[in-house]
C-alpha cells in the first residue's frame, strides 16, 4: 500500500471552514489531514492576489465581526491559528449606508447604534429596541444550534425568539418582520442595508440569516493585519506539523465509495500531463465545496439520490447571488477624499427588492441600482500602496456564453462588456464621491465566470445555498445536513451554517462537533481559556 496517499481525514476545498476543521482535527484529534484545493492558492475566499507587483486585494473578506476581546470569534480564531492572525479594528463608524438623500454611519457600539436610529425615528423607539433584542435572541439560538448540536438549524424551531416579534409562525422573511414591526419605509430600508452580506433582499431572505449577520457586527468590524492571506498562512503549518498536507491544483472529481462507505477521493492534477489522476484514501471524508457540488458532481449514481434531486430542485427554484468586482489600484491615499477605511453600501433607491431586481442594469442601460465600496489598504496599519474594491450584483446569464472559452481567447465583446461595466461603476462611485475617479491608476474587473472557474460554485454564486426560508426546512433542505447518508462522508462550510467568513468558521466547528462530540464549542473555548 502506498503510504503517501493515506490520511486520517481528507477535506475537499481549502476555504475558511476547511481550514478551521483541519486545524481542529490536527490539534485535538492528532489526525493527519489532507486538504485538496482546485485553485493554485490555498484559502478559498480568504486568499489574496496581486497586480503590478504592488497592488493587493482580498477576494472575499472585507470585514469580520465579533473580534473584540472576549468575543467568540476572536477566541476561535486564536484557537485555530495558534494566535497567528492579528486583527485591526476598523473605524468606529465602520459602515456607511448611502441613499439618494442622506447617509447613515453605523457605529461600533450597539447602544450608540440604537441611539442614532432613535434620534432619526423617535416614534419608532420601542420597535427599534425590540428589533435589536430579537436580532440577538435569534442570532444566539442560531449559533448555539449550529455549533453545539452539530446540526443544520431548522428555522421552525425558533420558538422563543419568534414570540418576541409577535409571529405565530417562525417562517418569516426579513421583509415580513420589518413590515410587521416598523412603519417608516426609510427606517426599514436602513435596517436591511446589509442584505448584500447574505445576498438576497428583504422579501426573499430568511430573517434568521439577517439576524445572524447583523448580530455578528454589533461590536464593529475588524480586518486581518497583513490581509486575509494570513489565515491560511497560519493554519497550513499546523496541518503540516501534524503530518498532513495542503495541495493546490488538485480538483476532486469523485468521492470513492465502497460498500456504502466513503473511503477516499479521486483528484485531477492537471500539471502532471502524463498521469493526472491521483487517488487519496482516508476513513473520514469531508466536503467543503458546497452541498450542491458534492451531491451532483462527486457522488456516483445509486447513492443519495433524494439529496441530489433536492439540491437540483433548490438551486433551480431560488435566485443565486452573483457579482462583478472591480479591483482598483490607486495613485494616492483615498483618505484625501475623507475615507477612513469604512465600507460603503450605496443604493439608488430605498426599495431593496427593486434594487435586487434591477441588478441586470449593471450590464444594460441605466445607472447601477447600487454598489459596495471598500478600501483594503486603509484597513491595514502600514500599506505600501492603496487599493479599493467596488462590488455590484449582476445576472450570471449575461456572462454565461463566454464561460467555456479560455480567458485569453474570449471575444472582444466580453472585454467590451467588462470595460463598460467598469466605466459605469467608476462613474457611479464618482457621482457620490467627486474626485474618486482621479485616484485610479489600475483597474481590473472580475465576473461570475471568473468566480465559477476558480471556485466551482454553480453559476459563480458567492454565498452558497440561497438564504431563503426553505433552506431551513428539514423537508426542503436535508441535503444540507452535516452527516450524509454515506457512511464516513460529511459536509462543512456555509451551507451547514450561515454565509460569510464567520459562518464558514462556525460551519467548520459544527462539522467537528458532528464528527466527535468531544470537540464541542464549550470544550474548545475552555481549552483556549
Amino acid at each position: 500500500m502506498n503510504q503517501n496517499n493515506q490520511y486520517d481525514a481528507i477535506i475537499i476545498g481549502s476555504g475558511m471552514s476547511a481550514l478551521t476543521l483541519a486545524s481542529l482535527l490536527t490539534q485535538f484529534k492528532e489526525m493527519k489531514v489532507l486538504l485538496l484545493e482546485r485553485h493554485f492558492k490555498i484559502g478559498g475566499f480568504t486568499h489574496t492576489f496581486q497586480r503590478k507587483r504592488k497592488y493587493s486585494w482580498d477576494v472575499g473578506i472585507h470585514y469580520i465581526g465579533d473580534l473584540h476581546e472576549g468575543g467568540l470569534m476572536k477566541t476561535l480564531f486564536d484557537l485555530i491559528s495558534r494566535d497567528g492572525v492579528k486583527f485591526n479594528k476598523m473605524p468606529d463608524i465602520f459602515e456607511k449606508f448611502v441613499y439618494p438623500d442622506f447617509s447613515f454611519g453605523v457605529p461600533s457600539l450597539e447602544q450608540e447604534y440604537i441611539d442614532r436610529l432613535a434620534n432619526l425615528f423617535p416614534d419608532e423607539l420601542n420597535s427599534i429596541k425590540t428589533y435589536f433584542s430579537d436580532v440577538k435572541r435569534i442570532n444566539q439560538w442560531f449559533a448555539r444550534n449550529v455549533i453545539m448540536k452539530g446540526k443544520t438549524p431548522l428555522i421552525d424551531q425558533i420558538k422563543s425568539a419568534a414570540q418576541l416579534s409577535g409571529f405565530d409562525s417562525t417562517l418569516f422573511t426579513t421583509k415580513e418582520y420589518l413590515d410587521k414591526n416598523f412603519k417608516n419605509s426609510k427606517l426599514k430600508a436602513l435596517l436591511a442595508s446589509q442584505w448584500g452580506d447574505y445576498g438576497l433582499p428583504p422579501s426573499l431572505s430568511a430573517f434568521s440569516t439577517h439576524a445572524s449577520v447583523v448580530g455578528h457586527y454589533l461590536s464593529g468590524g475588524y480586518y486581518p493585519e497583513g490581509s486575509s492571506s494570513t489565515i491560511a498562512e497560519s493554519i497550513v503549518p499546523i496541518i503540516e506539523q501534524g503530518g498532513g498536507h495542503a495541495l493546490v491544483n488538485h480538483q476532486v472529481d469523485q468521492i470513492i465509495i465502497k460498500d456504502s462507505k466513503a473511503i477516499g477521493v479521486r483528484a485531477i492534477y492537471e500539471r502532471d500531463k502524463e498521469n493526472p489522476e491521483r487517488e487519496f484514501f482516508a476513513p473520514l471524508i469531508i466536503s467543503s465545496i458546497g452541498a450542491f457540488n458534492t451531491y451532483t458532481k462527486l457522488i456516483e449514481d445509486g447513492y443519495c439520490e433524494d439529496q441530489k434531486r433536492q439540491a437540483q430542485s433548490f438551486y433551480s427554484l431560488h435566485p443565486l447571488t452573483t457579482n462583478v468586482t472591480m479591483y482598483l489600484g490607486l495613485k494616492e491615499n483615498p483618505a484625501k477624499l475623507g475615507f477612513a477605511g469604512e465600507n460603503h453600501w450605496i443604493f439608488s433607491s430605498y426599495d431593496h427588492d427593486k434594487n435586487f431586481e434591477n441588478r441586470k442594469m449593471i450590464t444594460n442601460e441605466g445607472p447601477p441600482p447600487g454598489a459596495y465600496l471598500s478600501f483594503p489598504s486603509l484597513k491595514d496599519s502600514s500599506p505600501e500602496h492603496h487599493t479599493a474594491e467596488v462590488i455590484a450584483f449582476c445576472e450570471y446569464s449575461e456572462f454565461k456564453k463566454w464561460r467555456d472559452q479560455p480567458w485569453k481567447k474570449r471575444e472582444a465583446a466580453y472585454q467590451d462588456l467588462k470595460t463598460n461595466i467598469s466605466e459605469k461603476l467608476t462613474s457611479y462611485i464618482n457621482s457620490h464621491y467627486p474626485g474618486f475617479s482621479d485616484l485610479i491608476e489600475f483597474s481590473e474587473l472580475s465576473t461570475p465566470i471568473s468566480t465559477e472557474f476558480f471556485t466551482g460554485h454553480p453559476s459563480g454564486s458567492i454565498y452558497g445555498i440561497p438564504n431563503v426560508i426553505d433552506r431551513f426546512k428539514n423537508s426542503s433542505a436535508s441535503f444540507t445536513n452535516i452527516q450524509t447518508l454515506v457512511e464516513n462522508l460529511y459536509l462543512t462550510g456555509v451551507d451547514v451554517a450561515s454565509p460569510g467568513v464567520g459562518g464558514a468558521l462556525m460551519g467548520g466547528i459544527a462539522t467537528a462537533t458532528a464528527i466527535d462530540s468531544k470537540l464541542s464549542l464549550l470544550k474548545l473555548v475552555r481549552m483556549r481559556n
